[in-house]
């Protein structure tokens, strides 16, 4: 095991943590295009929340919890559509029983959002993964600057 062994790791898993951050921050752009552009161009409906469930995530050392609704609601051409949201801003919020505004994908009106204030979905979560995506790369190219000069003026 040489310099140059340790030089490719020291690139090499911060390369592969670089891309699960470049995964991560387009997820939030996708999330955040997703739902300005479901309330700018979608159609829109008055919906029933029929349920809302908690999804419970856990992996080895963390877990979260996410309000998934259940939305019945009718397309202006009369067909009923019962749905979850692409996206959701309620947080953990059961709005099961109350009527809430929808905006759909007239050609696939089974894609749809609810946003918590009826007028357009909150930028926040979005905004944050990309926010956290932007600082884990910023570390990570710091990281890999500092490591690779220490490495190169080191006497082995």
């Amino acid at each position: 095991m040489g310099i140059d062994y340790i030089q490719t790791m020291f690139v090499l898993v911060p390369a592969v943590m670089g891309l699960i951050a470049l995964l991560i921050l387009l997820s939030g752009v996708r999330d955040l295009v997703r739902g300005a552009r479901m309330t700018s161009g979608g159609q829109q409906a008055r919906g029933a929340v029929i349920s809302a469930n908690v999804h419970i995530s856990s992996g080895k050392n963390s877990r979260s919890s996410t309000m998934v609704e259940t939305i019945e609601f009718t397309t202006d051409r009369g067909q009923v559509v019962r749905t979850n949201p692409l996206r959701s801003d309620v947080g953990m919020r059961d709005r099961t029983g109350q009527t809430v505004t929808v905006f759909y994908d007239r050609e696939r009106p089974e894609r749809i959002v609810a946003p918590k204030n009826g007028r357009s979905m909150s930028p926040a979560g979005p905004l944050t993964k990309i926010g956290g995506a932007l600082v884990m790369l910023v570390f990570l190219a710091f990281f890999v600057t500092l490591s690779q000069g220490m490495l190169r003026s080191s006497p082995f």
